[in-house]
């Protein structure tokens, strides 16, 4: 379903009971779609905002795609930046938050 090693253009579909569907592609889900007990389908995308209602499951699978491409592009399909475990490391970790009840630090924070 998600490619981590490599960007990929394949969109895949998840039917789920045959009235959900998922719409992953390289990296993750990007909208679903839902349909109701009189045949209608309503779409959503990956925040859960709704796209509309259809009638054909092929038109909410082209919105989805649609409606999701420019940030595949940007996004999904762009290289991946790896870290070797070295360099994360070589990293400093991040300094403590002070307690906001307490009045004493201890050392061992």
């Amino acid at each position: 379903m998600f490619g981590f090693t490599c960007a990929t253009y394949d969109v895949t579909w998840k039917s789920i009971e045959g009235d959900f569907l998922l719409g992953t592609c390289s990296r993750r889900i990007f909208g679903f779609a839902s349909r109701s007990a009189d045949g209608t389908w309503s779409a959503f995308d990956d925040e859960s905002r709704s796209l509309g209602a259809f009638a054909t499951l092929d038109d909410v699978k082209s919105l989805l795609w649609r409606s999701h491409r420019q940030t595949h592009d940007t996004a999904c399909a762009a290289p991946i930046e790896r870290h070797s475990r070295s360099t994360l490391a070589e990293r400093p970790s991040p300094a403590p938050e002070p307690s906001r009840n307490a009045k004493v630090r201890p050392r061992s924070w």
